[in-house]
């Protein structure tokens, strides 16, 4: 692909009946490495300070009397609530923790199901300090972290940020009395600590992972959200999910929502799946601060096998072509139908590796299958499980008539040699397939990465879209083709889900669709996603 030209939709070709337009990681942190790497790992939006805490007011500006005589204010250490430092309490603690028996005393919640998470409200004897710390992150340089599994900002590493005296003693707190007191009620040992403010805004979130990384043990998180309060309206819950009998993530179990000086802490295992969910509040941001207690020799946990769905883009069946009874002209519009503009389309393609096509087909066709999509004649089946995809496609083997030759199109020897005239790919019939994915997309959906061999598939992507009459209706939901090599940042190919509009994409790269946010105006739509293969 032309990295320098990647980003650029210099020619996309649109025709109409009407007129022609011209066209020019977890644990609430990063999930992936080590937080003194992750600037390392933010492969596709770049760093973005910010200076200022937005949706709540940290301290009152110009309150002070004028009159009154200002007093030297003193320095808080944090501190433990002393009742959890009891020895009666740890040991009763401790037992539970051993056995796996739930445990509610002094404003400690121990949650066992569907995997141990402890809830300790009122963590801090001396909460006011967190004020102190809410005001410091108004001078920390926050970093917008965006890729398939995540949107939030984060700080650097705590062990970094030495110039903030506040979020700096919570640091040495947590790294010294915390994991000692957690070691102790746990029996687990505990080595080391890595921690990072964390901000969630509206429309931010942390898809489910299991946080299993290296030589993690303990995943926590403080937070210090308004003091005022947070309820399930503005969403931002640690999410618990539980699994199937395959060892994957299944459903949402259990929510928990933050409050002001509530500490969290979990082992991390093979049943930890847990997310947070999308921030959808407007006024209030979510604040923590979060990481890991590691240990010198973690439990290895072998990954459940994954199977996929059988007949979508990641199974094992493929569609050669087949004969087809209708003219192109019948569905396509009768411009990219014509010689002198697919020899256009393929003089650009070839020097992109990607093209889209606007009002590809013809109305009256593109209204029928609208139609059919938004009715009630369709099964569909959720393709998962949630920490890969999240998703619906239509089941093919009862499909009205309409709809099943439009599917057919697609496989057609027709659509095969369109295809090669806009690409230049040679699809013969002895050895070109497709496999292929009708699909509904509704708030909360997405399609992570995964471990899909994508370098070793090289395929021309099709991709069209129904229902959504004015993309900036949806927040989200965009497809991004990336490289998986860390020194690239941006994303290659970025689709917005512009209905009607034919996306051609060599792939020689991988690909997927970003969290389809609660906020968004438009409620549903549904893309037609075609893999053909030389």
């Amino acid at each position: 692909m032309d990295k320098e030209n990647a980003n650029k939709r210099k020619l996309t070709i649109s025709t109409s009946e009407e007129e022609e337009e011209d066209v020019e990681e977890e644990s609430e942190s990063e999930p992936e490495v080590d937080c003194d790497k992750w600037d390392d790992d933010c492969k596709i939006v770049k760093t973005e300070p910010k200076h200022s805490v937005q949706g709540y007011h940290l301290m009152p500006t110009c309150s002070r009397n004028p009159d009154e005589n200002p007093h030297k204010k003193i320095k808080l250490a944090p501190e433990i609530r002393k009742s959890l430092l009891d020895v009666s309490y740890k040991s009763e603690f401790a037992k539970s923790w051993l056995k796996g028996s739930e445990f509610l005393r002094n404003g400690t919640d121990l949650v066992t199901s569907p995997f141990k998470v402890c809830v300790v409200d009122n963590f801090l004897d001396n909460a006011n300090i967190l004020g102190d710390v809410r005001q410091e992150f108004n001078d920390v340089d926050w970093n917008l972290r965006s890729m398939d599994l995540y949107e939030f900002s984060q700080s650097k590493d705590l062990k970094y940020l030495d110039e903030h005296e506040y979020i700096t003693s919570v640091y040495k707190f947590l790294e010294n009395d915390v994991m000692k007191w957690v070691a102790e009620v746990t029996g687990l040992k505990l080595t080391h600590i890595s921690a990072t403010c964390s901000l969630y805004n509206n429309t931010d979130y942390l898809l489910v992972h299991d946080d299993q990384r290296g030589d993690r043990m303990v995943a926590f998180i403080l937070y210090l959200t308004n003091p005022e309060g947070w309820d399930e309206n503005k969403g931002g819950a640690l999410q618990l999910l539980n699994k199937n009998e395959d060892g994957h993530p299944l459903k949402v179990v259990r929510n928990i929502y933050p409050t002001n000086n509530q500490f969290v802490f979990f082992q991390v295992t093979n049943d930890s799946y847990h997310q947070v969910a999308e921030v959808t509040s407007f006024g209030d941001t979510r604040l923590s601060i979060n990481g890991w207690f590691h240990t010198e020799s973690p439990p290895v946990y072998e990954s459940p096998q994954f199977q996929p769905y059988p007949e979508g883009l990641y199974g094992d069946k493929i569609y050669k072509q087949i004969n087809f009874d209708s003219e192109l002209s019948s569905w396509i519009c009768d411009e990219y139908l014509e010689s002198d503009i697919t020899e256009d389309i393929q003089e650009y393609f070839e020097q992109h590796s990607e093209i889209s096509l606007k009002n590809f087909l013809k109305q009256e066709s593109f209204n029928e299958i609208s139609l059919i999509l938004t009715s009630d004649s369709l099964s569909w089946v959720k393709v998962g499980p949630p920490n890969r995809y999240c998703y619906e496609v239509a089941k093919t083997n009862d499909l009205p008539s309409v709809l099943q030759r439009f599917l057919q199109l697609f496989q057609s020897k027709q659509m095969f040699t369109l295809l090669q005239s806009f690409t230049g790919l040679e699809f013969t019939e002895e050895t070109s397939s497709v496999k292929f994915e009708l699909q509904k997309w509704t708030p909360g959906c997405y399609a992570l990465l995964g471990d899909y061999d994508w370098y070793d598939k090289k395929q021309l992507d099709l991709v069209l879209y129904f229902g959504c009459k004015n993309n900036t209706d949806v927040i989200g939901a965009r497809t991004l083709y990336v490289t998986l090599d860390e020194e690239i940042q941006d994303a290659l190919i970025t689709l917005e889900p512009e209905e009607n509009n034919l996306n051609l994409i060599y792939r020689d790269t991988a690909r997927f669709t970003k969290y389809f946010s609660k906020l968004s105006r438009c409620g549903c739509f549904y893309t037609l996603i075609c893999s053909y293969s030389e």
